[in-house]
């Protein structure tokens, strides 16, 4: 198996980008796991040294191509069902000490836009009325019967849910608007760092005009849907809009991440508690923040940022 992984790091950069199959990963020992995690890894993010633009007057790294990533989240996201753990915190280590905690994606593909990951939002009150959907059937698995041993992951998953749809009513919000506004276009282009900081040569004025929503659309598949503070910044910066607070779900991200990816355990192997009743608040709180949001767009669509929308 490991005789057929390049020697190079730039032979590992193909074009689509390499990913071990899940029944190589079982039956491969912790080295073998180790290294196709690498390749797997290597394939799709660098230093940020070697792409990313560093201005010391914002701060460090402008990361126009979507980031940072952190090698440890990246790696459970892909191969945490699959490879324990410690093989997984073993190969992250070597990366935090290669590089650190930051990794940039490599450009060609952060460039690439998934066709199977777009999205068919025809209306603006969509995709609160899918979240709202979905936390009702995330729900409904509460109740479920059934032997206990299975009983008991529902809460865990329910959560789990819970925040994914979160992440999908953020995501299809400013997708719909991005498509759907130049205004929102222009804002999102001429405010987020990682785009109005690109440089343009002057023959590539026409091509790049007529590609811009497509370009904003490849950004937007790159955000990760649940750092905060970029996503209140996309907000303001394309809709005008402040979001909420969301104090209320760091704690829940973190209970999510031990559930996925910990298998229900945090860091020291404590089992993480997940009752049914935190499920249901964990609801009610994303409900009412996608309200709060909601609402927060609609009292902006007769304001001159949405001329282009009355």
């Amino acid at each position: 198996m490991l005789e057929d992984i390049p020697d190079s790091p730039e032979e590992w950069k193909s074009e689509p980008p390499f990913d071990p199959s899940d029944a190589d990963l079982a039956v491969a020992d912790a080295q073998e796991q180790i290294e196709l995690m690498r390749r797997w890894f290597l394939a799709r993010y660098c230093d940020p040294a070697e792409e990313t633009p560093y201005e010391s007057r914002e701060g460090g790294y402008i990361w126009i191509w979507g980031g940072p990533y952190d090698p440890m989240e990246e790696l459970q996201e892909r191969f945490g069902d699959l490879v324990e753990d410690e093989v997984i915190d073993k190969l992250a280590n070597e990366l935090y000490r290669d590089v650190g905690w930051e990794w940039a994606p490599i450009r060609s593909v952060a460039e690439e836009y998934y066709d199977r990951f777009d999205l068919e939002v025809e209306d603006r009150n969509d995709p609160f009325s899918r979240l709202r959907d979905r936390l009702r059937e995330a729900l409904a698995v509460l109740e479920l019967r059934g032997p206990e041993v299975v009983v008991s992951q529902l809460p865990s998953m329910v959560f789990g849910a819970i925040i994914s749809a979160l992440e999908a009513y953020l995501w299809e919000t400013m997708a719909y608007w991005a498509k759907s506004s130049r205004d929102v276009l222009r804002g999102i282009v001429s405010n987020m760092p990682e785009l109005k900081d690109q440089q343009i040569k002057l023959g590539q004025i026409f091509e790049e005009h007529d590609g811009i929503e497509k370009r904003v659309m490849v950004y937007l598949q790159h955000i990760v849907w649940h750092r905060w503070e970029k996503v209140g910044q996309l907000f303001k910066a394309g809709l005008g809009v402040r979001l909420p607070s969301t104090k209320a779900f760091q704690e829940a991200l973190e209970k999510r991440h031990h559930i996925v990816h910990r298998s229900g355990h945090d860091q020291d192997g404590n089992p993480v508690a997940v009752s049914r009743q935190d499920a249901r608040d964990l609801a009610q709180a994303v409900e009412d923040f996608a309200d709060k949001v909601y609402d927060a767009i609609n009292a902006k669509i007769t304001e001159e940022a949405f001329k282009d929308l009355t």
